[in-house]
């Protein structure tokens, strides 16, 4: 029997995780929204099913065992809302909202009504994650750096503050993920920032550039670079080091492990994007979500990461990351 999910949200993100699920035998897509409807037309034309252009009409109307939230991050809060109210699982793309007072009443619904959630936190799924998990395990890590150091997105929202909390929040919120997944909770930041270099850019008032201090609750630093000015020579990913060994995570796509003598190097070899859709579905066909590497509650904890370089940058001070 096949799971029948509906969307909300049909842009680049959302035809993302459409094109995953048309991979799977056991799931039908049967119902898309979107503000611009022709959108949601185009995905029903493509997978089957009805297009909205208001989901809480998708909601009420349609018989849903599961929904995928896929709209950019300003607009978070009412759908999962909605879909909560609806008592439906859903997956949700990062990051889940711009301020925590959104996600409260989330987390709060989400516990109250027992719901399976996933978010698109795809890097947790990659087999040189789980192989850099493995080496550093019984290791002493004394300091990392991570990076997430490219161009500009050209969709008009990332480039506004207001609607994509700047490249802090919305893409190097996987790095920040990556060091919760690696090295535990983060406690404190203290964040520096540049702008100047893309003046050129109409309605642009987010930070060129950011590095953010981390101190982990371990007693664990490091630092997390973003940069979003660069045409060349861009990166992503993480380096570490120990007394006698160092680790080179290149995002997405290989992992160098270093020990006196000794180098290893390994590339991506697993559907990671394929295996965080596929692992939420099959946590909803089953009900058990113990597979699932981040849900709602846990995507939340590295928005906290985000928002407090945020706030650094503003106060120029250090900053606690609120423990959720």
């Amino acid at each position: 029997m096949s799971l029948k999910v509906g969307f909300i949200g049909c842009g680049g993100i959302g035809g993302h995780h459409m094109r995953l699920l048309a991979k799977m035998d056991d799931v039908q897509m049967v119902a898309f929204s979107d503000t611009d409807e022709e959108r949601a037309k185009n995905a029903a034309k493509n997978y089957g099913g009805e297009a909205f252009k208001d989901y809480k009409a998708m909601l009420k109307k349609v018989e849903l065992d599961a929904v995928f939230v896929c709209t950019p991050p300003f607009a978070h809060g009412p759908q999962e809302k909605a879909v909560i109210e609806a008592g439906l699982p859903f997956f949700v793309e990062k990051p889940v909202a711009l301020s925590l007072k959104v996600t409260a009443p989330i987390i709060e619904g989400v516990h109250k009504k027992n719901l399976i959630t996933a978010v698109g936190y795809q890097d947790r799924y990659l087999d040189i994650i789980d192989q850099l998990k493995s080496f550093l395990q019984g290791r002493k890590v004394g300091m990392i750096m991570g990076y997430w150091m490219g161009g500009m997105p050209g969709v008009y929202w990332w480039r506004q503050k207001k609607l994509s909390g700047g490249q802090a929040v919305e893409q190097t919120t996987h790095i920040f993920d990556a060091s919760r997944n690696l090295f535990g909770e983060v406690v404190k930041v203290y964040a520096s920032a540049q702008t100047g270099l893309m003046k050129e850019v109409p309605n642009y008032d987010i930070e060129d550039a950011t590095a953010v201090n981390v101190e982990f609750e371990s007693g664990l630093m490091g630092v997390i670079f973003s940069a979003c000015f660069l045409s060349t020579n861009g990166r992503c990913g993480m380096d570490g080091w120990g007394r006698d060994f160092a680790f080179e995570y290149k995002e997405r796509g290989s992992l160098k492990l270093f020990e006196p003598g000794r180098i290893v190097e390994t590339q991506v070899k697993n559907d990671y994007a394929f295996l965080c859709d596929r692992t939420f579905i099959e946590a909803v066909a089953t009900g058990d979500r113990s597979k699932i590497r981040s849900d709602y509650l846990d995507a939340v904890r590295s928005l906290s990461i985000s928002l407090a370089a945020n706030k650094s940058v503003a106060t120029g001070k250090p900053v606690k990351v609120v423990a959720i």
